[in-house]
């Protein structure tokens, strides 16, 4: 790509994007702060740093840029310095810089223009760029808009929606490729929202991030955002919203209520449903600002009346409720330790519950206890049909008796661990014995892993670690294919049997070859040979390939490579 040809490399659609951000005005002055390295500034929905390395001849080297897109080579900031660059070459530059005169880079910023301009030309400049789109027009109108008043709440979302209007189609629907700015509107609003929480404006904060939150739910349902870019923005509005309610200290007591009853009231909004998370986002914030045994009570009825919704026997109902159990407990930890406790251990059949118990035991040297809760969890996932937790109580029971010293029972249910496939506990159990001791051990566990028809990975790796190669050359002989990975482990002993089980995985691998990537994993295949038994029975193995498939020219290029 050079910067006389970049039509030709550029997506047509970045590159008038570039042509508008450079028109506008985004593109700040461009430093260059190396040999034909250049370095700008290029304000979209925030300031974005761009960097372009050039040749002497034009062509670009590097270009790189640290906005998020990431659907191809150049950005429509990467595109707009380019422009600029290009439109500032001097075919008479001395060959030093060869493309770019610095000089001639900085021109007069546009805030230095418009601070040129009377009032009455700003004004029928900025009358001009409104007729002309109505992006811009509310653009400017929010910039006008009193702030924390209603006007601006209604500029906001109608300059957010014509962001989404200007990058959807006929039917409404936003593309993939158009969502990143489909939603620079709501993040120009974001930055509304900032402003409001620096300067202590809490409310307005609040209600900011929640018209972008309500409109980016809306976008949700008529884009594609496979890209996570519309959930990105709101998971940072109700990020936003909970760094308001972490000020809570400082924020007025009647505002604080004003606050917690906004907060309510936008979780039962229709449009969260099927989108828990989210209600439970604020919810979660909400509760943070019941500072009060009322706040607090009226919170636990709201939350009790949109918990009666949920079906606890559903995965996505017990998952609401366990979130709202963690809320209580939080709330619950302000009115005193003990009715936390109680709380807690009440409401045990939630996992997260049982672990803070369980933890909570271990750290005050309750062992019996930890131990007992552990196997009550082990009982109870059981019979839901929950391996993952079933082993995460194991897990916690192992620590209860390590901590202890309880010696046999670390070392049974360690063993038990690690024939599950943890390799970890291996080697947790075999640093608990005398050297002389281990061997029975282990080999004991081996008998139990052989019973299995497939033997799980950590047979292969308790071979290796206790060298038992002999073992480990019959696990490979019924699995040739694993000769690659073992065959270093067997190569010094067993020489012989490890060529004899390559050829017998490369014929079969061949055999099943069709087209030409399947025919460099055979040649892959034969390299690996060549590492383990040299040259010789690499080259005698490529010749017996090309003598068995005489009509297979892609196959015979790829062996003639080797």
């Amino acid at each position: 790509m050079n910067l006389n040809n970049l039509s030709e490399y550029v997506d047509p659609v970045i590159l008038e994007r570039g042509r508008q951000y450079l028109s506008g005005g985004h593109v700040h002055e461009i430093e260059e702060i190396d040999t034909l390295v250049f370095q700008a500034e290029v304000e979209g929905s925030e300031l974005y740093e761009v960097t372009v390395e050039l040749d002497e001849d034009g062509g670009v080297v590097s270009s790189e840029c640290d906005c998020p897109y990431v659907y191809g080579p150049v950005c429509k900031h990467q595109a707009a310095v380019l422009l600029k660059l290009s439109r500032h070459m001097k075919a008479d530059m001395p060959s030093r810089t060869g493309i770019v005169a610095p000089d001639s880079l900085k021109l007069p910023t546009l805030k230095e223009l418009l601070e040129s301009e009377s009032k009455e030309k700003l004004i029928d400049l900025l009358l001009l760029l409104a007729a002309d789109s109505d992006v811009a027009e509310q653009l400017i109108k929010l910039h006008v808009s009193k702030a924390g008043g209603s006007e601006e709440l209604e500029e906001c979302r109608k300059l957010i929606r014509s962001y989404i209007d200007a990058n959807s189609d006929g039917y409404g629907f936003v593309n993939w490729r158009n969502v990143d700015d489909a939603v620079e509107g709501a993040l120009m609003a974001a930055g509304k929202a900032r402003e409001a929480h620096e300067a202590a404006e809490w409310t307005r904060a609040v209600t900011l991030n929640l018209c972008i939150l309500e409109e980016m739910v809306d976008l949700l349902q008529g884009a594609d955002d496979s890209s996570g870019t519309i959930g990105g923005v709101i998971d940072e509005c109700l990020e936003r919203i909970h760094e308001v309610t972490l000020e809570c200290e400082h924020i007025p007591e009647a505002e604080q209520e004003h606050l917690f009853k906004l907060l309510l009231e936008a979780s039962e909004d229709p449009r969260y449903e099927g989108w828990s998370d989210w209600q439970l986002d604020l919810l979660g914030n909400a509760s943070r600002l019941a500072v009060t045994p009322d706040l607090r009570k009226e919170w636990d009825e709201h939350v009790s009346r949109l918990s009666s919704g949920e079906d606890a026997g559903t995965w996505s109902g017990g998952y609401f409720a366990g979130r709202v159990a963690g809320m209580r407990l939080q709330l619950l930890a302000n009115e005193g330790e003990d009715r936390a406790r109680d709380y807690l251990y009440s409401h045990l059949h939630f996992s997260d519950f049982r672990k803070k118990a369980i933890e909570e035991a271990l750290e005050n040297e309750r062992y019996d206890e930890a131990v007992r809760l552990a196997e009550e969890g082990e009982s109870q996932d059981q019979a839901e049909g929950l391996p993952g937790l079933v082993k995460h109580w194991k897990q916690l029971r192992y620590e209860a008796y390590r901590r202890s010293g309880k010696l046999d029972l670390q070392r049974e249910l360690g063993v038990e661990l690690a024939l599950d496939g943890d390799y970890s506990y291996y080697k947790q159990v075999k640093d608990t014995y005398p050297a002389s001791e281990w061997p029975p051990v282990y080999k004991q566990m081996l008998q139990q892993l052989e019973m299995d028809r497939w033997p799980k990975d950590i047979y292969t790796r308790i071979l290796v670690e206790e060298q038992e190669t002999e073992r480990l050359l019959v696990y490979v002989q019924k699995q040739p294919s694993q000769i690659e990975r073992f065959y270093p482990n067997l190569n010094e002993q067993f020489p012989k049997e490890v060529k004899e089980l390559f050829q017998a995985h490369i014929e079969a691998t061949a055999k099943q070859a069709s087209t030409r990537n399947h025919y460099r994993d055979v040649c892959r295949i034969v390299r690996m040979l060549q590492k383990a038994a040299g040259k010789e029975e690499a080259a005698q193995t490529v010749r017996r390939l090309l003598a068995m498939y005489p009509n297979k020219p892609a196959f015979r290029d790829e062996l003639s490579k080797v």
